[in-house]
């Protein structure tokens, strides 16, 4: 996976981890894209898959109420532009790795890139609010970040 690229996630990783309790914002067959945030600085082979959609003008309200609190919540999503007008679900970010990338997303034959740079530093720096958050109060978001987290270090290293 490269930093900065949209991506399809395979439905065998939302299976796998659905059924240890982790919930998604994902539409099943849909070929959802997932931007792909960053590497994880710690550890190498892992990423940060934000999911992205539409945004529809009935939440749009309650959205940018939450992007203007001062707290946790402020952090929670992102409107910005893909190559569409984009909101990025950041409080639903999960751990991935390169075995559960079915392929790089793609737009007129191109994969779709966030080329942006202050959106993607925006995007990182609210999704490091969330991770500390994570890891301050383990698997307390829908995703259950912290358990996926220790699986794909645990499969990380036997592959090694």
């Amino acid at each position: 996976m490269k930093q900065g690229f949209f991506y399809i996630i395979k439905d065998e990783f939302f299976v796998k981890f659905s059924a240890m309790g982790c919930r998604f914002k994902y539409n099943k067959g849909a070929s959802r894209p997932t931007y792909c945030c960053f590497e994880d600085i710690k550890h190498p082979g892992l990423f940060w898959a934000i999911p992205t959609g539409t945004i529809k003008a009935k939440n749009l309200t309650r959205i940018q109420s939450y992007i203007e609190c001062d707290d946790i919540r402020g952090a929670f999503y992102h409107i910005g532009y893909t190559n569409r007008k984009a909101i990025f679900y950041i409080s639903s970010a999960f751990p991935v790795t390169d075995k559960y990338v079915e392929r790089q997303y793609t737009t007129d034959g191109k994969p779709l890139e966030l080329k942006r740079i202050s959106m993607r530093d925006e995007i990182r720096n609210k999704l490091l609010k969330i991770i500390t958050y994570e890891n301050r109060f383990p698997n307390k978001l829908e995703p259950h970040i912290t358990t996926i987290k220790e699986i794909l270090l645990k499969e990380l290293s036997n592959s090694k």
